[in-house]
């Protein structure tokens, strides 16, 4: 067997030509085509990447707003309930003060109530023992003594007034008696009222058995009497407010 070594030369040539040409004009396009996918597949990789980073940010704000979704209803939930308690507290401490205030109200009036009642009764006590008192007077009548000792008042009354008032007797009065005096009496009587007011006033005798017994010395502006009637309605006011 005989070896053709330039028939091998120029194969190793052409084969060493055909690579250079492979390599020059098809593997480098091939691979920069390759290399330019494999960029873009890596952009849209970063991108998908991206999208899914943007996705789970997205869903986790979400479920923070979510969270705070049901955070909000909850402290919404607690405040109504708060406020509902409040307004129920407020609701029973208004109606526990407007019975207090009834209830006081209420006594207050049965109270006032009672007072007038006893007042009442108390003046119609009072009205009824000095009506029997003066009934009782007037039908048994008053002995000198006692009739004396009302004159004398009378007189003690008139010294005590006023200067004014006192001497305003001097122009005239009306000197009433429970009964009509004798003369003896009467003529004592008017010697007393004269030295008492200082002169020799003008006197209108009347009698008024309204008195019970005693005196009264009367003008159209002053009043000054000693008499049972008098006593009887003091005693009658005196018993009327013991109460109060």
């Amino acid at each position: 067997m005989t070896v053709d070594w330039w028939t091998i030369g120029l194969q190793v040539i052409n084969v060493s030509v055909l690579i250079w040409l492979l390599s020059r004009f098809f593997w480098r396009p091939i691979c920069a085509v390759i290399s330019r996918r494999q960029q873009e597949i890596a952009a849209q990789l970063a991108q998908v990447t991206d999208g899914q980073k943007q996705l789970e940010a997205d869903r986790a704000a979400v479920r923070e707003a979510l969270s705070g979704f049901e955070q909000e209803r909850a402290r919404i939930v607690q405040q109504a309930q708060q406020d509902a308690q409040n307004e129920r507290q407020a609701i029973l401490a208004k109606a526990q003060q407007d019975a207090a205030a009834l209830e006081a109200g209420a006594k207050q009036s049965i109270a006032q109530e009672e007072a007038e009642n006893q007042a009442r009764w108390r003046s119609d006590a009072a009205a009824l023992s000095c009506d029997i008192a003066g009934q009782l007077l007037a039908e048994t009548g008053c002995c000198r003594p006692a009739r004396e000792t009302l004159f004398d008042r009378l007189l003690k009354a008139i010294a005590t007034l006023p200067d004014r008032e006192r001497l305003s007797l001097r122009d005239g009065f009306t000197f009433a008696t429970a009964t009509a005096p004798g003369p003896d009496e009467r003529q004592a009587y008017e010697s007393a009222l004269m030295t008492a007011v200082g002169e020799h006033p003008a006197i209108t005798w009347t009698v008024d058995p309204a008195l019970v017994e005693g005196f009264a010395v009367k003008t159209p502006y002053l009043t000054v009497a000693s008499n049972w009637q008098a006593d009887l309605v003091r005693i009658r006011e005196g018993l009327s407010h013991a109460g109060h």
